[in-house]
């Protein structure tokens, strides 16, 4: 036992001093450690597919100042790739240069991508990640329904950014579909599988594609209902939340998602789009046991909110009116049966019955579930409301008086500032504005259009599925107005514009864009991409 001990002792010992002889035998370096710039991370990088080239020139520097042969690597990855049939592999491998000058030939979608930098001596390797969103001359713009020798046609225009636009023209060219008279435009938001896009027209009303805008038989509206009609058209839709859609980091659950639409008939049908295959099925326009004629308009609780990432939109009931001249709601809560509206609050400004008047405007906006309406008596006489849809009933009241001024009698359209509390109606080819806050202030004229007719009058909400830039999310307090020349060829008579507008009363409106040669404007719409 004492020999084992004294041999252990001299291995240690020998191996001890054969480490401290072969100390300068090896070669001892720091690891050559990386900083890389010139990639943006705060916002994602905006392109369109077939259209624009992405192009990121990164700078690496080494931290120790040892210098080194590195190897690169661009990998973009799709939004909904399954990871676990191998999204990240090398299919996703865009180039593998410093630089990258990629034309953009990837499908519309969210990617997250990575900048991988390899040192070639040590194997050790450094990422950087950022984001890129990629959108089509479909997947996401102001959608411009024309009407052209008695049939549908579309028009596309895509903000590149807040100076550039690209045009498309009657992107439904080659469709087979027969429409006959294009109708209207309808968007909503939605939390389940994107935002609904409706599009009427004489023969039916379609959802339309949510990648190539397409219109058919595929996506007839139709196929959504139970007992399946020969023809739909679709004249109002509005969607409303029970709980929040709300982002802060991640989707969150929504309890209740009804989708709500009216009929050329006036009825109203209810769909639960919570409920996997939801289906419209009966009529819904029914109150104890009465049936009532809907107008053909709704509105939705929809609210907006930024800040700390988080997003808050939709809302828990949603507005109707019917030809009694009642206004309606129908609570998310309420398994879709529609009850009288109720109004609680310190000021009482009008009843929930305005018997002998006729729904002309009703507009929800982003501003905490206010919604603007406007009614026309049986003398001509027009009179406007500022509703608060709160949560499961409870309503306030904002505004209510009689609409008077210029030309008032000949108002053809109308619409209302979503912030500002100003009221716009137009007449063939003018423009004016009044001040709901102040009724005592004359209505003034803003635009006139000589020889022109305005078709489109309206403010675009905007549900946000993704960060908007600053310029981007301004466009939903812009006024869009769609006019057509009159007596030109209905090919290229179109012409839209959008209008921004200061606080203050005594400013006139900013042209902030105009666009000429589009089809015989029907209506105007946005379509987000999700």
């Amino acid at each position: 036992m004492k020999y084992t001990i004294f041999g252990l002792l001299f291995i240690v010992i020998g191996f001890i001093c054969s480490c401290a002889d072969d100390k300068g035998n090896y070669n001892y370096q720091d690891i050559n450690k990386l900083s890389i710039t010139g990639i943006e991370t705060g916002n994602a990088y905006r392109k369109i597919s077939h259209v624009d080239t992405l192009r990121i020139y990164p700078e690496v520097k080494s931290l120790t100042g040892a210098e080194g042969e590195y190897t690169y690597e661009w990998k973009f990855i799709p939004q909904n790739a399954d990871k676990d049939k191998g999204a990240d592999t090398l299919d996703f491998v865009v180039a593998t240069t410093k630089d990258l000058e990629l034309p953009i030939t990837l499908k519309a979608d969210s990617y997250t991508c990575f900048y991988r930098v390899e040192d070639k001596a040590t194997k050790v390797s450094w990422y950087q990640k950022f984001y890129l969103q990629v959108s089509s001359l479909t997947s996401e713009g102001w959608m411009v329904l024309c009407e052209q020798d008695g049939q549908s046609r579309m028009d596309m225009i895509v903000n590149v950014d807040a100076n550039t636009d690209i045009i498309s023209r009657d992107i439904w060219s080659e469709s087979d579909l027969v429409t006959g008279k294009p109708v209207k435009l309808m968007s909503n938001f939605s939390g389940a599988g994107g935002n609904i896009y409706l599009f009427t027209c004489e023969n039916g009303t379609y959802r339309l594609d949510q990648t190539d805008m397409h219109a058919g038989e595929d996506n007839n509206i139709k196929w959504n209902f139970g007992d399946q009609p020969n023809h739909m058209h679709v004249q109002a839709s509005g969607v409303s939340l029970y709980d929040y859609y709300q982002y802060n980091g991640k989707y969150e659950f929504i309890d209740y998602l009804y989708w709500i639409v009216i009929d050329e008939n006036g009825d109203v049908y209810c769909n639960n789009v919570s409920v996997n295959g939801g289906l419209f099925e009966f009529p819904i326009n029914e109150i104890n046991g009465m049936k009532f004629k809907a107008a053909p308009f709704v509105a939705n609780a929809c609210r907006y909110r930024r800040g700390g990432g988080s997003y808050t939109l939709g809302g828990t009931s949603t507005m109707l009116y019917d030809e009694a001249g009642r206004f309606i709601e129908v609570k998310a809560k309420s398994g879709g049966i529609p009850s009288v509206m109720k109004f609680s609050g310190d000021e009482i400004l009008f009843p929930a019955e305005q018997e002998g008047k006729e729904m002309v405007l009703m507009q929800s906006t982003v501003n905490d579930g206010l919604t603007y309406v406007v009614l026309k008596d049986r003398a001509g006489d027009y009179y406007y409301y500022g509703i608060v849809l709160g949560t499961e009933g409870v309503n306030t009241q904002r505004y209510y008086g009689k609409l008077s001024g210029t030309d008032v009698d000949q108002a053809t359209l109308f619409a209302c500032h979503p912030l500002y509390g100003t009221l716009f109606y137009a007449t063939k080819d003018r423009i004016y504005e009044f001040d709901m806050k102040n009724p005592s202030t004359p209505v003034k004229e803003i635009c006139h259009f000589p020889g022109e007719t305005i078709k489109v009058l309206k403010f675009n909400p905007f549900s946000a599925f993704r960060q908007y830039k600053v310029w981007e999310d301004m466009r939903s307090e812009h006024l869009v107005v769609g006019t057509t020349i009159d007596g030109a060829d209905e090919k290229g008579c179109g012409i839209m514009r959008t209008y921004e507008f200061e606080p203050q009363w005594d400013k006139a409106p900013i042209l902030k864009k105009e666009h000429k040669g589009l089809g015989k404007i029907v209506d105007i719409a946005y379509k987000e991409i999700r």
